[in-house]
């Protein structure tokens, strides 16, 4: 499903985009280049460091095979932030963990993508101002961030700051921020009730979960 905001703006993308935008993409992650041509008509950031990526990727176009996701307008999660070794924008949309602020939903293991949309805009709640579409091509599959415990036991999740898993006994559980910083480290032992994450903020994140018999790596939003 498309979503033309700004058809003024897609008009005049259409010639210089590909040496504006440049982008690779491997194994579910789409990494940006954004404005090493010094050329601005598709988006200009107006010298702000950092602007916003409004992403979708809908089953509907064809464009994956597991399901409809997307951003709400109100609240795009995924930045393009100036770097001055690049002399450019630079971001990272990474499938594997990004959560879909609309559809409230992350993209599951295997999902295969043939393409994302995009759009630039000045602010994570609405835009002031906006680039047109433009479309990612793929494809692409995503990798497993989660794997299933030994044996096929059912994978571990985590509702409303509660680790619920099959595992038994002693556990170590590391949860991560999606840049890779350790937010907590706890040891525990699992017994069949929910586990108490205790997280003081709200946010997305990774949890490693170790112990005997078990490695598991979950994402999860609280």
């Amino acid at each position: 499903m498309k979503k033309i905001y700004s058809l003024m703006l897609a008009a005049l993308a259409g010639v210089t985009l590909s040496a504006q935008l440049t982008y690779t993409v491997s194994n579910g992650v789409y990494n940006l280049t954004y404005g090493k041509s010094g050329d601005w008509s598709f988006y200009d950031p107006q010298s702000q460091p950092t602007f916003y990526v409004h992403v979708w990727s809908a089953q509907s176009d064809g464009d994956n095979n597991q399901g409809n996701f997307d951003d709400a307008w109100s609240n795009s999660n995924t930045t393009m932030t100036w770097d001055n070794t690049e002399g450019a924008y630079v971001g990272t949309i990474n499938l594997n963990t990004k959560l879909f602020t609309n559809s409230n939903n992350t993209m599951p293991q295997g999902t295969v993508v043939q393409r994302i949309g995009v759009v630039f805009k000045n602010k994570s709640n609405g835009a002031d101002f906006q680039s047109g579409d433009r479309d990612l091509e793929g494809p692409t599959t995503l990798t497993a961030m989660a794997v299933s415990e030994a044996g096929g036991k059912t994978k571990a999740q985590v509702a409303a700051g509660k680790l619920f898993t099959s595992a038994k006994g002693d556990l170590e559980l590391t949860v991560y921020d999606f840049g890779g910083k350790v937010i907590k480290t706890l040891k525990v032992n699992a017994n069949g009730n929910p586990i108490e994450l205790n997280l003081s903020q709200k946010g997305l994140y990774l949890m490693k979960i170790s112990g005997n018999n078990i490695s598991e790596v979950v994402k999860f939003a609280y």
